[in-house]
């Protein structure tokens, strides 16, 4: 019997399914919504695509709690949390359940010296007390501000030993061992290491490749051996056994500063945008808590409820007319346009400013001053969102060109709609900012989309599909870790990462070839399910353009819609129950898009690894 393999993309389309499902006991069973309705709802939460069947004004509170949970816990930074746990707990649990006999393939040759004991990784002190290690954290501060990459992709084919893990306090006699409990303990954080953060490299290539020319690293960090080299994206050769050792536990302790920092940054901006949505609206106009109160609905769970939708990209929004009775509040225009960025496109920049900010505002001998310096100088080692320092800036300014653009768009194309012209210049720059910044992700809306123009429609019709692209082109340009270390890419030898326009438009192609088919299967299905409406002129709202703007917006999980005559949810509300179910699957498969289309075995436990290579 055919089962599908159990790696991270399986576990995630299953997470993201049976959160969907928990939307059954949870709003069907009060009795207010349908079944099918009711899963639509948990489906668009898990996925944040933010499409809505039903008004949400219309739910009881507790309904609301849980599409409000549902979402926090299924969004991107979540579950990016929940790597860094998981590869900390293995890393861990080899340290205690390591089996000697899976060493013996797995080591490249016998260490020079006993090596110490690893109980103190990552026990937040320095990696030694001598001038040696204060010449290294001075050196790791230099690269972590301006970082050097090599130009050259890896096309060596001498055998490479990329294990590593243990101890950086490598000269305190205090955590010295007996020879054999210290070599055990060092083989198992070796093993650990080597899966879960150096991760598997390849150990010959095609003799028709050009050796490749690679970076010593002993004058970036002098604790590593004289002929240690790193190649592109950081990736380490030629390291020995205390080489292994050194970089295993800076990055180890590197993984647990930064598991602080993201659960911090992730909470803490949920928190900080509720606090300024509340403020605003108890110092506001009184009109917009009149609002609020038309939908009985109050004004502190309405801050954090929005703070939530904007910070986790979802578009659910407690009044009915999503944003639109607030377009003429500039600051909550802008804040929640920060808030989008700060949780999706933009969080890598956010998260790399975080530790570079950090990095200067602790004292050079601090204890998390070498592990900061780490992570800002090889980003990719440790974590799949965070970038090297030019890849960062590159994706900053292409999502804030593509804002820009399309705030121009909708500003020169709408100039006399009445939607526009009845707000002051300022109201009606925010607005479109707003609505261009949410056209990729968040799908609130400040004006009414079926009254926009075809060109601006047309216009966050492409910014909804290209919503996942940036961050997904960000992740491949830096594959060597991607490929090797996360395991997010297996590797295609047909790419030539030594020219980076075309290895980008290559996976353009890819990603293109991912998307295309299923988002035209899923236009043809509700072209059939809802045929009888697209041919009825007493329906002009169902368009053929409505129809594929909504298949758009589940599938880049935006959550955008033009709507329906006489009712204020998305057009979603009147397809059939197979329609429904379409776009169900649509949402679905499009929270995946910008995840990792197959995993290697850099995060293959190493009894499996070692198993593999034995059948292989």
């Amino acid at each position: 019997m055919w089962c599908p393999s159990l790696n991270y993309i399986t576990l995630h389309y299953a997470y993201i399914f049976v959160m969907g499902l928990l939307s059954l006991p949870f709003l069907y069973l009060h009795g207010n919504m349908s079944a099918m309705d009711a899963y639509f709802m948990g489906v668009s939460a898990s996925t944040e695509s933010g499409l809505n069947v039903l008004d949400l004004n219309e739910l009881r509170l507790y309904q609301q709690i849980y599409l409000y949970c549902t979402t926090v816990f299924t969004q991107m930074g979540f579950t990016n949390i929940l790597v860094v746990v998981v590869r900390l707990y293995w890393f861990n649990k080899h340290l205690s359940d390591f089996d000697p006999r899976e060493e013996s393939d797995l080591e490249f040759g016998e260490p020079k010296a006993p090596s110490p004991g690893i109980d103190d990784v990552g026990d937040g002190r320095d990696a030694g007390n001598g001038t040696a290690a204060r010449k290294a954290r001075k050196t790791c501060d230099d690269l972590g501000l301006h970082p050097q990459h090599d130009t050259l992709t890896d096309r060596g084919g001498a055998e490479i030993a990329s294990h590593g893990a243990a101890d950086m306090r490598q000269h305190d006699p205090q955590t010295l061992r007996p020879l054999g409990e210290s070599r055990s303990l060092d083989r198992a954080a070796a093993l650990a290491s080597s899966v879960f953060v150096i991760g598997r490299e390849p150990t010959s290539s095609p003799m028709s490749r050009e050796p490749a020319r690679r970076r010593r690293v002993s004058d970036d960090m002098p604790y590593l051996s004289s002929g240690a080299t790193v190649g592109r994206n950081s990736q380490f050769y030629n390291l020995t056994r205390q080489d292994r050792n050194e970089l295993g536990g800076i990055e180890y302790r590197s993984l647990k500063l930064l598991l602080k920092v993201v659960v911090v940054y992730y909470f803490g901006v949920h928190l900080v945008g509720a606090i300024g949505l509340v403020g605003w609206i108890l110092q506001g106009s009184p009109k917009y808590a009149a609002h609020l109160a038309e939908f009985a609905q109050d004004k502190i769970w309405w801050a954090f409820y929005t703070s939530q939708t904007a910070v986790c990209n979802l578009g659910f929004t407690l009044t009915p007319d999503s944003m639109l009775f607030f377009r003429d509040a500039p600051w909550v225009m802008f804040w929640l346009s920060l808030l989008t960025f700060a949780g999706n496109t933009l969080y890598p920049v956010f998260l790399r400013c975080i530790l570079w900010t950090m990095s200067k505002m602790t004292p050079r001998r601090s204890s998390i001053q070498e592990p900061l310096q780490f992570l800002l100088a090889h980003p990719r080692r440790c974590y799949a969102l965070l970038f090297p320092c030019g890849t960062t800036w590159a994706l900053f300014g292409i999502i804030m060109g593509l804002n820009l653009l399309g705030t121009l768009i909708l500003l020169v194309l709408d100039l006399h709609n009445p939607e526009f012209t009845r707000l002051t210049a300022a109201q009606r720059v925010a607005a479109a900012f707003f609505q261009s910044a949410a056209a990729r992700h968040t799908g609130a809306a400040s004006f009414t989309l079926s009254s926009l123009s075809p060109g601006a429609q047309f216009t966050l019709l492409v910014m909804m599909y290209i919503s996942a692209f940036p961050v997904a082109m960000s992740i491949r340009s830096s594959n060597i870790y991607e490929e090797k270390s996360l395991g997010y890419y297996a590797p295609d030898p047909t790419y030539d990462e030594d020219r980076g326009a075309t290895y980008l438009l290559q996976h353009m192609q890819k990603q293109l070839g991912f998307d295309l088919w299923y988002i035209f299967l899923g236009l043809f299905c509700l072209s059939v399910s809802e045929a009888s409406k697209l041919a009825d002129p007493n329906q002009p709202a169902f368009s053929f353009f409505a129809l594929f703007f909504e298949v758009v917006s589940a599938y880049g999980g935006v959550g955008l819609t033009m709507g329906y005559p006489g009712i204020t949810s998305a057009l979603s509300t009147r397809f059939t129950t197979f329609g429904k179910v379409v776009m169900c699957a649509m949402m679905i498969r499009g929270r995946h898009r910008g995840m990792p289309h197959g995993l290697d075995r850099a995060i293959m436990l190493p009894g499996e690894w070692l198993e593999e290579e034995r059948s292989g």
